[in-house]
Formats: structure tokens, C-alpha cells, sequence
């Protein structure tokens, strides 16, 4: 009966994503004809593994153009902002997901480029 309780307790626990959100400069982009690494990534000015804690390698990040994590027009997108932020040299706002990785690079759901 014990047992059963604390498992019902770590189910909620275990199901969740690890998520956290993270703010950055983005210093670099990627872009493959195939799916390396998703197919598109960029690469941080600040450690995505200091600043948010989670399971991730270095500063790079995946947005899944292959279409893996979201659609491949939503990963896209997402990319598309990511390159409007490097162009005019805004800071972005990310939400990273550790639990969708490509190549251990943490997938991004969610980018926010942010004004002055």
C-alpha cells in the first residue's frame, strides 16, 4: 500500500518536461540540407547548461527543422526568429526543452526576440 502511494506520488514528477526558460544573445546559426543536429541550430553567447540547469550541451541549441520535435514549418519559424535576433543583435528569450534533444542539444519550443 506504502509503495504504491509513493509511486502515485513520483508519477506527476516523472511525467513533466524539463523545461526552463533562459535569455541570450544569439552568436551564430547553422543550417544543414540534411538532418544533423536537426537541420538548423544556434549557438548562444551565454552556457544554456549554467543559466538553465538542464541536461544540455554547451551553448548550442536545436530547433528541429527535420521536423522531429514540431512541425517542420514551426521549427521554421522558430528559426526564423532565432536569425532575426542574430541579425539585429537582439537578446532573445528561449524556452529549452531537455527532454527533446538532437546530438544532446536541447530542443526549442518557444523564442521570444525581445525590443531594446
Amino acid at each position: 500500500m506504502v509503495g504504491t502511494a509513493m509511486v502515485l506520488l513520483a508519477l506527476p514528477t516523472a511525467l513533466q518536461a524539463a523545461q526552463a526558460r533562459m535569455t541570450s544573445n544569439i552568436v551564430r546559426t547553422l543550417a544543414s540540407e540534411d538532418a544533423s543536429f536537426g537541420g538548423c541550430m544556434a549557438q548562444l553567447r551565454d552556457s544554456v547548461m549554467e543559466a538553465t540547469g538542464l541536461d544540455c550541451e554547451g551553448k548550442w541549441v536545436t530547433f528541429s527543422c527535420a521536423g522531429e520535435h514540431t512541425s517542420k514549418a514551426t521549427a521554421r519559424r522558430l528559426y526564423d526568429s532565432a536569425q532575426l535576433a542574430f541579425v539585429t543583435g537582439r537578446r532573445a528569450m528561449l524556452t529549452l526543452d531537455d527532454e527533446r534533444k538532437h546530438n544532446s542539444y536541447c530542443f526549442v519550443s518557444r523564442i521570444d526576440v525581445l525590443g531594446d
